[in-house]
Formats: C-alpha cells, sequence, structure tokens
C-alpha cells in the first residue's frame, strides 16, 4: 500500500510496504520522495550439481568397504570418461555405522553399512543426460539433489541492479512531476538482492531412460530490490 505523507512544510514520502531500513534516522528534513524499486534478469543455468550416495551394508565393514570401494572408482572413470574434470569430482571420507531394521518390536541387527558421498560439478549442461547415463552404467540407481546454477550469476545480478535503478528513478520522477517537483538528487540507497537456485528433488534413474529422456531446466530469475530517498527540489 502506497502513502503520501506531508512533512514540515511540502515534504512527499512515498511507502510501499517497504521493510524499510531504519526510516526516522535515513529520512531527511528536505522535502524528498521515498520509493521502492525492483530489477529482473531472467536467465538458463548452464552449471548443474549432482549429489550422489553409494552405500552398501554387508556381514562385515571390510566386505561393505570393498564394495563401495568397487562402485566409486566406477562412477569417477565414468564422470571423467565424459569430460568432467578431476577438480569438479569431490568424494567424501567412507562413513561407518551398524545397520539396524525394526522387526516385532525388536531391533535386529543387518550388518555394517558403509556409505560415500560423491559430489559432481557438471560446468556444460549439454552433458547431463549423457553423464546420468554413464552413472547408470557405473551401477548408480539413486541420485541425490541435483541444483542448477547460474556461471555468470554476478553479471546478471549487476544487470538486475541496473533494472532497479531505472525503475526507482522513474517511480520517483513520475511522483514528484504529479506534485509539480523535480529530483534533485539521490541521499540514501539501501539495496537488497534475491539469487535463488533451482533445485530437483531426488530420483531414481532408470537405464532405459538416460540421455533419451529430455532435460527441462526452467529460466531463472535473479533479482535486485532497492529502497531509495531522492531530494526533491
Amino acid at each position: 500500500m502506497n502513502k503520501l505523507m506531508l512533512k514540515g512544510g511540502l515534504t512527499f514520502v512515498l511507502s510501499a510496504l517497504l521493510p524499510l531500513f531504519a526510516v526516522a534516522a535515513t529520512l531527511p528534513d528536505a522535502p524528498h520522495v521515498l520509493v521502492s524499486a525492483r530489477g529482473e534478469v531472467e536467465a538458463q543455468p548452464d552449471i548443474a550439481h549432482l549429489q550422489l550416495q553409494i552405500s552398501e551394508t554387508q556381514e562385515t565393514a571390510v566386505e561393505a568397504k570393498r564394495l563401495v570401494d568397487q562402485r566409486t572408482a566406477q562412477v569417477l572413470t565414468a564422470v571423467a570418461e565424459q569430460g568432467v574434470a578431476e577438480a569438479d569430482i569431490r568424494a567424501s571420507q567412507i562413513r561407518i555405522y551398524p545397520d539396524y531394521e525394526w522387526q516385532d518390536g525388536k531391533r535386529l541387527l543387518l550388518g555394517q553399512r558403509v556409505e560415500r558421498s560423491v559430489d559432481i560439478q557438471l560446468k556444460d549442461v549439454s552433458r547431463y543426460g549423457a553423464v546420468l547415463d554413464a552413472l547408470v552404467q557405473a551401477g548408480i540407481s539413486e541420485l541425490g539433489n541435483v541444483s542448477f546454477d547460474l556461471s555468470n550469476r554476478e553479471a546478471l545480478q549487476a544487470r538486475a541492479v541496473q533494472a532497479a535503478i531505472a525503475d526507482a528513478k522513474a517511480k520517483a520522477s513520475a511522483l514528484a512531476a504529479g506534485f509539480g517537483r523535480k529530483l534533485a538528487g539521490v541521499y540514501h540507497i539501501d539495496e537488497g538482492a534475491a539469487a535463488p537456485v533451482v533445485y530437483e528433488r531426488a530420483m531414481m534413474m532408470d537405464a532405459k531412460v538416460g540421455a533419451q529422456a529430455p532435460m527441462l531446466i526452467g529460466k531463472e530469475t535473479v533479482s535486485a530490490t532497492l529502497n531509495v530517498v531522492f531530494l526533491l527540489k
């Protein structure tokens, strides 16, 4: 909700339900107008982050670790063959703990469980389907979170800020002109930015689908918000 307030003669203040900065500390005694502005830029994500978990439960930790090590080696080889650089692959330390399940109110020991996480950064999203195929062939049937990001996020953020600046100027100019005033300069600026990452949910991978399945990645919106106090003349 916008509201105009008269203060000390003829001062115009626009308040658009701003989660404002400490208003009393940032508003001048001179005539001014306060506006909230927003700028947005859309872009197609070009980086994918894949999180895998390789796990085995066996009678002994030694056997479970042997199988996990074997599958991890297959995964690392598979993604390397897809052109993923070694620096973009990170395998965590192994975790070992007893694996239990409840049956008829009793906790039964299934064996020793060994887990290892592998994080992959894919800088060529066009290879996404082929990489999934390679992971399936390497024995991975479940993929954890997949997130998509923008390699040029800083440049997009700068464009969003410029769009917010233009929006702020247009709003302030229109308000000032409506009351027979002109803008005299900027007194105060508060900037806020929102840069979400697009997430995919955990999924099961099917070797019959693989790279033939269409990959639909929605565009991401990078936004910037400004609260600007303009002086009037």
